[in-house]
């Protein structure tokens, strides 16, 4: 399948397979739910109208099943409980894994550019060894008070998110697996690895992500997409939280050292189906791949915008794809699971 999206620099398409969750929140079309699994809380909402068309304007959000998506992007607080359980002793672990695990964690999540976050996000002391582990601390975020952990985690590659994934899919306790389950890993810490048809939690893909924030069938007229997340054709606002209901953080819109906020900030800015952040906040990667001339997968696409300065194009046309072991300050992710019928 090719598809062809204004702004982003596109090639051959790969579309992996998928899956889904819910309870009833800010609309009478939302439905929402908060499934604890293992060690992890997430809230996710149903994205249901399976077989939905695709939009005209852009090939894309056609999606035949029901499934459910994050209702937020993937917290620091959730993300810490992942490293603390999975990456503490990497070096008492054989090479073929010790190096994906120590990759988890980045020096940038500690040492933000000032202007980003002031303190950065998340700390480590340690080892790694049997003797001596990994200790990932919070770094707290006195603008934000109690919500410091709710903040959105960036500088998250493809690979990160993936074994978060694995880990989500296996159970999230002490012993669940990061390498098998969603995504064939085994270690890899480069390359294209799809999704494995039977995913419990995963990465949404394009048409996934797509639909979640830009599908919504009770839009008047004909096309039943919106251009933003916000259920709106009008680029939202920069302005101060919370808000309204066409506001988002992208663009340099938050004060020097504010830029990652809690997610959902913006409480009244939500797409038809519930999401929060979808437009802004942290680009999030989805596990739909982009090929090279040779038609091989190379890069992963990621949608969304970001925080960022120069990060205007947060509409249904923006989009980019990266090396799936990029990361940087404005890279995130949400999850995607089954269907709470499935």
């Amino acid at each position: 399948m090719k598809l062809s999206i204004q702004s982003m620099c596109l090639r051959s398409l790969t579309l992996a397979g998928a899956f889904i969750l819910i309870s009833v929140v800010h609309a009478q079309h939302v439905s929402e739910r908060n499934p604890c699994v293992g060690l992890i809380c997430m809230a996710v909402v149903e994205v249901g109208n399976a077989g939905n068309p695709a939009d005209v304007q852009t090939g894309l959000g056609a999606v035949t099943y029901p499934f459910a998506i994050g209702k937020y992007e993937v917290t620091l607080e959730q993300y810490l409980r992942f490293l603390n359980t999975v990456a503490t002793r990497p070096y008492a672990l054989p090479a073929d894994k010790r190096d994906a695990l120590i990759e988890l964690w980045v020096l940038d999540m500690q040492k933000t550019h000032d202007y980003v976050s002031k303190d950065g996000l998340i700390a480590r002391t340690g080892q790694g060894t049997t003797e001596a582990p990994f200790v990932f601390t919070e770094i707290p975020d006195p603008n934000w008070d109690t919500r410091s952990g709710q903040r959105g985690m960036l500088n998250i590659s493809w690979f990160a998110a993936a074994r978060f994934a694995n880990w989500m899919h296996n159970g999230a306790t002490a012993t669940a697996d990061t390498e098998t389950g969603a995504y064939s890993l085994n270690g890899a810490r480069t390359g294209f690895i799809a999704r494995n048809p039977d995913a419990r939690w995963w990465i949404p893909s394009l048409n996934e992500w797509y639909k979640a924030a830009f599908y919504d069938p009770t839009r008047p007229g004909r096309q039943p997409y919106w251009n933003y997340p916000t259920r709106s054709d009008v680029l939202p606002d920069r302005g101060p939280l919370p808000g309204g209901a066409n506001s988002a953080n992208f663009n340099g819109g938050q004060p020097e050292g504010q830029h990652i906020t809690p997610v959902g900030a913006y409480e009244k800015s939500v797409s038809y189906y519930g999401t929060y952040d979808q437009a802004g906040l942290l680009w999030e990667w989805t596990d739909t791949s982009y090929n090279n001339h040779d038609g091989q997968p190379r890069t992963m696409g990621l949608m969304g915008g970001s925080w960022s300065l120069g990060q205007i194009n947060i509409s249904k046309h923006g989009g980019r794809d990266y090396l799936p072991q990029y990361n940087d300050d404005d890279t995130g992710f949400r999850l995607a699971t089954r269907g709470a019928a499935q």
